[in-house]
């Protein structure tokens, strides 16, 4: 394949100095191994088989670190849970009898491709421009989320331990280890091991999933607004309507690849509406003159005419603003148009159209609530503005005749919980306030358009976590980052979700050194990309950060020059 290196040429055990290629070799053997999980468990036994595989290739990795480095060992290690129907795995690989622990913690599956157009399991090399600079990337589901970081965390694991050889006493006083998650997309199955082993957590656990660094995660909400047939007037026969209203099968923190209507009718209203629709959408008024929607895409299909629209930009669920500035929600463009369509009486109301209607009147096109800012929108001197409570529509589903709801990801700010923060550090109790948000703004929708009824059900994941900025961990991960980058380091306030959240011993680090999800990285898009000088220079950090831990003498990698010491607290 173009641009990868040669495997006879780059051993399995460490080779100082060629961090890219190690990453891409071992990255690209995990993102050929399928590790997403459909919605209803049906690719669970393939998914299983795949993680089995992935950890065969870490113990031989282990086994050839061992040979060739008998100073020291690693050992592998694993544990297995179920509550219910849930089944919670992770495994990694450890060295040390040290009372302090250090981990460095990621996941091994993904979520879903999206679509199989991009080849997301054949990993690939390309040059992308990436903060105004041409960087070598790797391509496929999992480059950066979260199996290219797997592989450098392990990378850096192993290099430590290497250095570690020359004074083997040093791991008496430190443990190390690696611990791979094997369902952090679903189920999150860290959370799970630590409460069933609290002698197993770390005394220092580096999430590596996400950004350098985060000091502050939002709540998690995942409400469910349905709309019932029986509620709404059956059109009359004589009149174009949607027929069906979907998204594809995928995770709730997806954004959809696209979204679909398909309308039907009588035959000479279908030809014109065929003939009109582009020219409509092109006119639509959205309720932003610069909004830019999703391209869209009509066929006619014997009876019915289908609309798909297509998404752009970034595709996590936590950054619906990326994606609307960057490019644009297949579900938001669809069903506002839809909305308008309805207006003008080309398409006959019905359930459907009322949850069009909704969307349009309840958000329209944007992401932060502001279109009833009095119930949604909320910023906070953690989450400031502009990264404030947001809502990413993610998912419709029609239950043929009977119903349609539609699925949101909501990332929200202090305002939306039941308990302000008191300043102290971690995870908010309590849950959050959207139970109340959402009775009243389906009663405000009912009395100011009389439209139909509208049902939710709403779940609180959990609440925010924040912690302080001068937080110990975190100044730590700042002195590392320093060594190498030569500047502090960010505390990002986001989204998350990671393992970190409400386990003070954890604190989520890297990989990227951006904050934008869209393009050129993708995380959870189309065309993933992971800048492999971001993974090098990550591995560098925690290499740094490993064996400041050990004590161990070096040389330190860095890859920047001109470097003076700091004196103050990380900011």
């Amino acid at each position: 394949m173009f641009g990868m290196p040669d495997p006879r040429q780059v051993s399995m055990t460490s080779n100082d100095g060629n961090w890219q290629q190690v990453i891409v070799r071992d990255t690209s053997e995990l993102i050929k191994l399928e590790t997403w999980r459909m919605s209803d468990g049906s690719n669970e036994e393939v998914v299983i088989a795949n993680l089995v595989k992935i950890k065969d290739f870490f113990i031989e990795k282990m086994n050839d670190f061992n040979n060739n480095t008998p100073q020291v060992k690693m050992s592998s290690f694993e544990w297995k849970g179920q509550e219910e129907d849930k089944k919670y795995w992770v495994f990694g690989f450890r060295a040390g009898t040290g009372e302090r622990k250090v981990s460095l913690i990621c996941h091994l599956d993904t979520v879903p491709p999206g679509n199989s157009g991009w080849q997301p399991f054949v990993p690939r090399q390309e040059t992308r421009l990436y903060k105004g600079v041409p960087t070598p990337f790797l391509i496929g589901r999992g480059s950066i989320d979260d199996k290219g970081p797997a592989v450098v965390a392990f990378e850096s694991f192993s290099r430590a331990l290497k250095k570690a050889a020359a004074d083997p006493q040093v791991l008496n006083k430190v443990t190390l280890e690696v611990l791979f998650d094997t369902s952090e997309e679903t189920d999150m199955s860290t959370p799970k091991y630590f409460a069933a082993n609290p002698n197993k957590k770390p005394s220092l656990g580096i999430v590596f999933d996400a950004f350098w660094s985060v000091r502050a995660e939002k709540g998690i909400e995942r409400p469910v607004f349905t709309v019932n047939a029986s509620d709404v007037l059956s059109p009359l026969p004589d009149k174009l309507t949607i027929e069906k209203l979907s998204t594809p099968d995928g995770s709730v923190n997806m954004i959809p690849v696209t979204a679909e209507a398909r309308i039907k009718g009588p035959d000479e209203l279908l030809d014109e509406f065929y003939k009109k629709i582009n020219d409509w959408y092109r006119t639509c008024p959205f309720d932003d003159p610069d909004y830019h929607p999703a391209d869209i895409n009509v066929t006619y299909c014997g009876s019915e005419v289908v609309i798909t629209t297509k998404v752009a930009g970034a595709q996590h669920g936590s950054a619906p603003h990326q994606n609307r500035s960057n490019g644009a929600n297949p579900v938001v463009s669809l069903t506002n148009f839809l909305a308008f369509l309805i207006d003008r009486d080309i398409l006959a109301n019905n359930h459907r159209g009322e949850m069009c209607r909704f969307i349009r009147w309840a958000f329209g096109t944007r992401a932060f609530g502001e279109h009833h800012p009095d119930l949604l929108k909320r910023f906070d001197t953690v989450f400031g503005d502009g990264n404030g409570t947001t809502y990413g529509l993610t998912q419709l589903t029609d239950n043929e005749s009977e119903d349609i709801s539609l699925g949101i990801d909501i990332r929200y700010v202090i305002g939306h919980h039941g308990k302000g923060w008191d300043g102290r550090e971690g995870q908010i109790d309590g849950d959050s306030l959207f139970n109340s948000v959402f009775d009243q703004l389906i009663n405000r929708y009912q009395s100011e358009t009389g439209g139909a009824r509208i049902s939710f059900k709403t779940e609180s994941i959990f609440g925010p976590d924040i912690r302080s900025i001068r937080n110990a961990d975190l100044f730590k991960i700042n002195m590392a980052y320093r060594s190498i980058m030569g500047d502090n380091c960010p505390m990002q306030a986001i989204g998350g979700a990671t393992d970190a959240h409400g386990r003070l011993e954890l604190i989520t680090a890297g990989a990227l050194f951006t904050d934008n999800l869209g393009p050129p990285v993708n995380y959870h898009g189309i065309d993933e990309g992971a800048p492999l000088t971001d993974l090098e220079n990550s591995g560098k950090i925690l290499l740094y950060l490993l064996t400041q831990e050990l004590g161990t003498k070096e040389e330190q990698e860095s890859s920047y020059s001109g470097f003076h010491q700091c004196h103050g607290c990380c900011n």
